[in-house]
């Protein structure tokens, strides 16, 4: 089950990221992530990219 809530919180991560402006560590702490730092590795690990780095690649996609 944690891998299904991990997926959608990646998504949606990946959601803010690409259409947002909002600074990566809003959007850690809107979902759920006390430091920003732990965000970063969860979202590397998740989407095999840093959040600076998918926001580039996908942004305004």
């Amino acid at each position: 089950m944690k891998h299904v809530i991990d997926a959608r919180v990646a998504l949606e991560a990946q959601r803010l990221l690409a259409h947002t402006d909002e600074p990566v560590a809003t959007i850690a702490r809107r979902l759920g992530f006390v430091e920003p730092t732990n965000f970063g590795k969860f979202f590397t690990r998740h989407s095999g990219m840093t959040p600076g780095a998918f926001r580039q690649a996908h942004q305004g996609a």
